[in-house]
């Protein structure tokens, strides 16, 4: 199975079945590293902004999967969903609607043009940024959406990887190759000139989210890749590997890593 062919299926398996839909969105925030890099930085802009009621620009949803996490944790934000895939969008502003988050609207958009001045208090842009073949417009349009003292969340493959072998990696994944990789020096330095202050950036995955994502992640995609039967064996599979992988995630944010896979960058316009 293919990589479109493995998201349309996993698109018909949660279709109409919002409780599934949900067991995905809680399995993803478990197991996937990055996801919780992103939510301990959530946590902190939470934190630091009090109770108000946050106007906040996801930049490339996807599934919606941090919708789901910022709908049930800060449940007075007001989040506008953008992604290119039109039945991505209706599926997914569905679900929302039916457990009354109305606070979450997905909308189908072109990153490359989107651009609201002023209207927005955090942009959140998860595994996109690489993909663009013009980042910097993209970047200049989250400034520019951005209000003052807004903050951008990025996370965006790096230059730095603990490297596997890459066939087996490009079998496992069956992703498209990113346009772009990028180190934190080289990233902090173009935000700064864009304007930005305030300027953090971590690596993420180093050993121990790298283990973690083969276990959680790469192998049973492979499998699933396969075959279909094997999301029978999955549940045995995770309740055998679910401690393991929760621990290896809690040790790759809670260590610094001099590299990784991922970069983690938060900024602010002044």
């Amino acid at each position: 199975m293919e990589q479109r062919e493995f998201r349309q299926a996993l698109r018909n398996f949660l279709h109409n079945r919002p409780g599934l839909r949900a067991l995905f969105y809680t399995s993803l925030e478990a197991l996937v590293v990055s996801f919780w890099h992103i939510r301990k930085e959530l946590w902190r802009i939470a934190i630091a902004q009090g109770r108000r009621n946050l106007h906040v620009l996801d930049a490339g949803s996807g599934m919606g999967q941090y919708e789901h996490f910022m709908s049930s944790r800060f449940p007075s934000w007001n989040i506008c969903a953008l992604d290119r895939d039109e039945v991505e969008v209706g599926e997914c502003n569905r679900y929302f609607v039916e457990r009354k988050k109305y606070r979450v609207y997905f909308k189908k958009a072109d990153l490359n043009e989107f651009r609201q001045a002023n209207c927005f208090d955090l942009v959140l842009s998860v595994n996109v940024l690489e993909y663009m073949p013009d980042d910097q417009k993209i970047l200049r349009n989250f400034y520019e959406s951005l209000r003052s003292e807004g903050n951008l969340l990025l996370a965006v493959q790096s230059d730095k990887a603990l490297h596997v072998q890459p066939n087996f990696t490009n079998k496992l994944l069956g992703n498209q190759e990113a346009l772009h990789r990028y180190n934190a020096l080289g990233l902090k330095k173009l935000l700064k000139e864009m304007g930005f202050v305030k300027i953090k950036a971590h690596y993420a995955y180093g050993y121990s989210g790298r283990l973690s994502t083969r276990l959680g992640v790469r192998i049973p995609k492979y499998l699933l890749k396969q075959s279909r039967d094997w999301i029978w064996v999955l549940p045995l599979y995770y309740l055998l590997t679910y401690p393991l992988i929760l621990l290896l995630n809690f040790l790759d944010v809670l260590f610094a890593h001099w590299r990784g896979s991922e970069l983690i960058v938060r900024a602010v316009k002044p």
